[in-house]
């Protein structure tokens, strides 16, 4: 028989602006009935229920444990770290877990601002098991990288893994910590990109760093963008460095940052020159125009005639202009070959991409007119073969 938790619980989890760095969503799980169904009410509640929890680039999994017989008890919570709040003193709770202490059952944000609390103090526990002396490299790297850089500690979540859940000791050979670290680059200035339909989260880039034991010296980094910037930086076109040996967080994230910068202003200015192109092509061709790409500034057809002879012309930019010359194109309106309109690329066009557009759009423009008659003489000649 299907339960679900009291009202507004999974809604409020799975669409929760908890303090986590990781794209994703808290997700409710598992949900079962911690009392048996009397048939009073259609299905039965579900009280007892998971949060899978993505969390430095791993899940977490926390159970909540409602009482089905008095609603407006505040919940129990049971982690999968035992070490996490195993014996808190009342004065913790309410200081730093207030919407525990004083549950409001009648707050619809109630749960979702316990998480949040909590996920804050599991934040700092993380982080706090550091100062063991297994983690003497890593609390160096991560005491560094907030006292060194621009890096501050709301950036950066911190997951030992492979623990021993009751006692927090890492097991011998095979423990790994994740350092998922948020990067401050504006992306305000990238252009929109068409086809981005899953990107409903705000434009963002973490590093996933990854300490492997036993003495942290193999790490692997990884670099995770929101579904727009990925798409705006050309999916895989742009990898991390390698992390060089001997080399630390504090040295390793400022670089990532200045190449991730660095390729945001050159798609910037290409987006630009393609913009300015466009503009001076369609000034210089006036009503020609029949259409262009208001978005990316890829493509531009016009509808050109000659002594009564009428043609198409189309442009393509490719994603590397200006360093690659516009692909130009001309349409015959009258003639096909093996059944499709009957077109010819125009080779060897005269461009450089230190040209400004306007230079860029005369010579090009000089160079077509002095193909159009050949053109028209071999559209005739191919429709006849």
């Amino acid at each position: 028989m299907k339960t679900k938790p009291p009202a507004g619980i999974s809604a409020q989890c799975e669409a929760c602006p908890c303090p986590r760095i990781c794209a994703g969503n808290i997700k409710v799980c598992e949900i079962q009935s911690g009392r048996a169904h009397d048939g009073s009410t259609t299905t039965p509640t579900g009280d007892h229920f998971k949060l899978a929890i993505p969390f430095a680039g791993q899940t977490i999994m926390w159970d909540v444990v409602f009482d089905g017989n008095a609603p407006e008890s505040p919940p129990d919570f049971s982690f999968d770290d035992l070490t996490f709040l195993a014996d808190p003193d009342v004065a913790i709770l309410e200081k730093y877990v207030p919407s525990l202490a004083k549950w409001d059952s009648q707050d619809p944000k109630a749960l979702m601002n316990v998480i949040t609390e909590l996920l804050y103090l599991y934040k700092k526990h993380q982080v706090a098991l550091l100062a063991d002396s297994d983690f003497t490299r890593l609390q160096f790297e991560y005491s560094t990288l907030i006292g060194g850089t621009q890096i501050v500690e709301n950036d950066v979540e911190v997951l030992i893994q492979n623990r021993n859940k009751t006692t927090g000791r890492t097991r011998s050979g095979t423990g790994a910590v994740n350092f998922l670290i948020h990067l401050n680059v504006d992306f305000s200035g990238i252009p929109p990109v068409q086809g981005t339909t899953d990107n409903t989260g705000k434009d963002a880039a973490v590093l996933l760093v990854t300490f492997h034991s036993p003495d942290w010296s193999r790490i692997t980094p990884q670099l995770c963008l929101s579904p727009g910037v990925e798409k705006a930086l050309g999916n895989t076109s742009f990898t991390v460095p390698l992390f060089p040996q001997g080399n630390c967080l504090m040295d390793y994230v400022p670089l990532v940052m200045l190449q991730l910068n660095n390729k945001i202003s050159a798609i910037i200015a290409a987006h630009e020159k393609k913009k300015g192109f466009v503009t001076a092509f369609m000034f210089h061709m006036g009503k020609a125009l029949l259409e262009y790409d208001t978005v990316d500034f890829t493509y531009m057809s016009f509808l050109l005639v000659k002594r009564d002879f009428h043609f198409l012309l189309h442009i393509n930019l490719s994603p590397n202009f200006p360093k690659e010359c516009p692909v130009f194109t001309l349409q015959s309106m009258y003639h096909a070959l093996w059944g499709k309109p009957f077109k010819l690329k125009i080779d060897d066009c005269p461009f450089s991409p230190r040209w400004e557009p306007r230079q860029m759009v005369e010579r090009a423009c000089l160079h077509i007119k002095d193909h159009i008659d050949g053109f028209q003489k071999s559209s005739i000649q191919k429709s006849q073969e």
